[in-house]
């Protein structure tokens, strides 16, 4: 039997629980996100749909996300929402991905 899996508020946090550089923060969120979803028995291919929060959008944070995503899943990514906001839960946290991935069905 399929279910959802929801895996929510993946940021840019190292071994410590310390936000990463700025440069770093979309790469390491997605490696974040790779670690819930393995706790779960899956990976990117599982996932479903994505949302992401950056502080600040514009253009260049764009192209970060665009890359970091075409590296994971090339030219079939999940559905995607992005949202702008102001500020994150964390000082310097500037991205966070949300995601929903399908268990016990196949990849």
């Amino acid at each position: 039997m399929a279910c959802g899996i929801f895996i929510a508020g993946q940021y840019a946090s190292d071994g410590d629980g310390h936000v990463t550089s700025e440069a770093e923060q979309a790469e390491q969120s997605f490696a974040n996100l790779d670690s819930a979803l393995a706790a779960a028995g899956l990976d990117f291919r599982h996932v479903l749909q994505i949302r992401t929060h950056i502080v600040g959008h514009d253009a260049a944070k764009l192209e970060i996300l665009a890359r970091a995503v075409q590296e994971i899943w090339g030219d079939l990514p999940p559905t995607q929402t992005l949202t702008g906001v102001a500020a994150l839960a964390l000082p310097g946290m500037l991205f966070e991905v949300d995601a929903v991935a399908l268990a016990g069905g196949a990849p």
